[in-house]
């Protein structure tokens, strides 16, 4: 059981209904304790009391992004960069000090090896992001840089597999759902980004404060989330740190697929529930999977049963990573 402290250890880990009531939350961020305590089968009160305990630690946070076309004012870029005297954990600071960084992993045994995800605003920029080196860090090499070309799978679609197909099913029931075909831009009113905003700090905050804070009407409020959301101009998520709900081992995955097959092996990855991140890029690795599991055991079985069986892979580099925290933040 994870102690009430707000220092969280890579030792903790959370009981086995704290992770079935994280997965509802990962699933429907803004559902209410009684729908997930009648759904899961508990006490609402003991849920409740869970449930606050978690965001009270910081074990989970609710937030909210703008939906990708939205988001996506910026292109995706992987960096693989090597510091030849090794790399001090103050490194992710000075990565975080550049506006444009999203999340930089560590790479275990390779000495001052990093993977760091950026997005460059222009076209043009993509080619020269790193014609200069990284800001801040002179004596970093880049290694290679890989262009997002499409996302299969993005990490704030993750969620702890733990629920049975039912409970999954009676969460997603009450989630808005978003239009019919494929996604439009959509011009944010003032009022639309004050929304956002407001569900960025804490996405679970309740209709009658969104609208006292705003100064909307409660409809209002409501109205707007669920236009956004149908729009998929907003996407609500559930942060909570892999290690605590039992999977502390995270690896990068880069794999070289024939083009016939790259949709093919994108897609079923995609829905494979050790799968957090998965997309393809350009180089000779053109699909590169960020994947959680229980252990090195786990890690092997996955290698094995899950890309062994898939056709159309040619290769496969497999690296151990940790997420270094972005003491500045990172960019949503």
């Amino acid at each position: 059981m994870l102690m009430d402290t707000d220092r969280i250890d890579e030792a903790d880990c959370l009981d086995a209904l704290d992770r079935r009531i994280v997965a509802a939350l990962q699933i429907s961020p803004r559902a209410g304790v009684a729908e997930v305590a009648r759904i899961l089968g508990e006490h609402e009160r003991a849920v409740a009391r869970r449930v606050q305990r978690l965001l009270d630690t910081g074990v989970t946070h609710c937030t909210a992004e703008f939906g990708p076309l939205l988001r996506g004012r910026g292109h995706p870029l992987h960096l693989r960069l090597k510091r030849a005297a090794g790399w001090p954990e103050s490194a992710s600071t000075a990565l975080a000090a550049w506006a444009e960084v999203l999340n930089v992993d560590a790479v275990a045994g390779g000495t001052g090896r990093l993977w760091c995800e950026l997005l460059v605003e222009t076209r043009s920029a993509l080619y020269t992001a790193t014609a200069d080196g990284v800001p801040g860090l002179p004596d970093v090499d880049v290694l290679g840089a890989d262009f997002t070309l499409r996302t299969f799978r993005d990490e704030s679609e993750w969620y702890v597999p733990v629920l049975t197909e039912e409970e999954e099913k009676r969460l997603r029931a009450s989630l808005v759902q978003p239009l019919p075909g494929p996604a439009q831009p959509y011009n944010l009113t003032p009022g639309d980004v004050q929304v956002v905003e407001a569900l960025k700090r804490n996405a679970r905050v309740s209709l009658t404060e969104l609208a006292g804070e705003l100064g909307f009407s409660t409809a209002t409020a409501g109205r707007r989330i669920t236009a956004l959301l149908e729009r998929r101009a907003l996407r609500l998520r559930t942060v909570v740190d892999p290690t605590l709900l039992g999977r502390p081992v995270r690896a990068r995955v880069r794999l070289k697929v024939h083009p016939a097959g790259l949709e093919a092996v994108g897609g079923a990855l995609s829905a494979c529930p050790d799968v957090l991140f998965c997309a393809a890029v350009t180089g000779q690795y053109n699909l590169l999977v960020d994947v959680c599991v229980e252990d090195e055991g786990n890690l092997y079985r996955f290698v094995v049963d899950t890309l062994g069986v898939l056709p159309h892979i040619s290769d496969v580099g497999t690296e151990i990573v940790r997420r270094l925290p972005l003491k500045n933040g990172a960019p949503t």
